[in-house]
């Protein structure tokens, strides 16, 4: 039986492969939402990956960048200056404006470098970005490119003017994008004479981050320490649940137009080799080949569909990154194969309707016209 069920699928190889693209397709409508919001949250963390330090400190209370407003004053920065174990500190200006002309305001994330040339030296080697001098800024290049902005050209921030002089790879996101300035430009556009949003911490060579960050925790009132990979993972997260909803709407929709192409497909199947079931039936074939038979087929489908949706996710992310740059897409091998494994149980559950009616067949068929 089963030797008459792969054959079967090579004589209708047409019809399966067009079933096969079907739950694809359906696959992809459920990846591709999530590899949006992946990809921005990819994006949002882009500052947090690159900038260098080894304990990010923020205001008591806040354990993410992305949508908080952290300000820690000049006694907060002097006492975690004063903690055992800490080699330097950098302060970051980290504050949202709006970006744009009048009317064409666009909600983004201004960043201010240090004015210290060892500082901007540091974080530019690590980062690759290049700091912007006073009176200058830098953009993203999706951004720059939408508003048909050219280095030289002025640029309104807040309520202040000011000329860009580049633009950055791998810091614009639709909900973030980042935006530098010089610290001075900064504090002067958000009136901040002292103080900081974000401290970048660096350990001695004996003191480890985990250590210096629950040092620091313990130690200094009104401030939050944490390393990277937690600051990191809070964002990234935080992203992603921005969009959890409408990303479990469009997996359910996607695994049940999956579903309704296996039944469709199956009945089909079913519905055109009915002889050859009513002879098999007439031959004494049992009960549980005729299930395996028909179980086969879908889950052969059904991974082909897998297998299809899988690769065109290589090609489709290259392709929206060429041409359509403003948006991040990023598509997770582990979301494929969760889905996957999800869209192939779900086949092989609705394949249970029509496997209902393969066994019902009547042997008697066969001595019918």
């Amino acid at each position: 039986m089963f030797y008459w069920s792969v054959k079967s699928l090579l004589v209708e190889k047409w019809s399966v492969l067009t079933a096969a693209c079907g739950i694809a397709l359906a696959l992809l409508l459920a990846l591709y939402l999530d590899a949006v919001f992946r990809g921005e949250a990819g994006q949002i963390v882009t500052f947090i990956e690159r900038t260098p330090g080894d304990v990010w400190v923020l205001q008591d209370g806040i354990s993410d960048l992305h949508m908080a407003r952290s300000r820690l004053n000049e006694n907060a920065i002097y006492a975690v200056r004063q903690v055992e174990g800490v080699a330097g500190v950098t302060r970051f200006l980290y504050r949202d404006s709006l970006i744009g002309p009048n009317g064409q305001e666009k909600l983004a994330y201004v960043v201010g470098i240090p004015s210290a040339p060892e500082a901007r030296s540091a974080w530019e080697r690590a980062t690759g970005w290049t700091a912007p001098t006073p009176g200058h800024v830098v953009l993203p290049a999706p951004m720059a490119r939408a508003q048909n902005l050219q280095p030289g050209d002025r640029v309104r921030v807040g309520d202040e003017s000011f000329i860009l002089s580049g633009v950055s790879r791998g810091t614009y996101s639709m909900a973030n994008p980042l935006i530098f300035l010089d610290e001075t430009d900064a504090r002067n556009l958000f009136d901040m004479g002292d103080g900081a949003n974000v401290l970048l911490v660096f350990a001695r060579p004996d003191t480890s981050p985990s250590d210096l960050a629950a040092r620091i925790n313990r130690e200094v009132e009104k401030a939050s320490a944490l390393a990277p990979q937690a600051l990191r993972h809070n964002d990234f997260n935080l992203a992603m649940k921005m969009g959890g909803a409408l990303i479990g709407v469009l997996e359910v929709m996607g695994l049940a137009v999956a579903g309704l192409i296996v039944i469709f497909t199956a009945f089909v199947f079913s519905s055109n080799h009915q002889r050859e079931f009513a002879i098999a039936k007439a031959l004494g074939a049992p009960t549980k080949q005729l299930a395996g038979s028909a179980l086969a087929q879908t889950a052969v489908v059904s991974f082909l569909g897998i297998v299809i949706g899988a690769l065109v996710t290589y090609p489709l992310e290259a392709g929206l990154h060429h041409w359509v740059p403003g948006i991040a897409v990023s598509f997770s091998s582990m979301t494929v194969l969760v889905l996957g494994t999800a869209t192939l149980g779900l086949a092989l559950l609705s394949a249970l309707l029509p496997l209902r009616y393969v066994l019902s067949v009547d042997p008697m068929l066969v001595f019918q016209g």
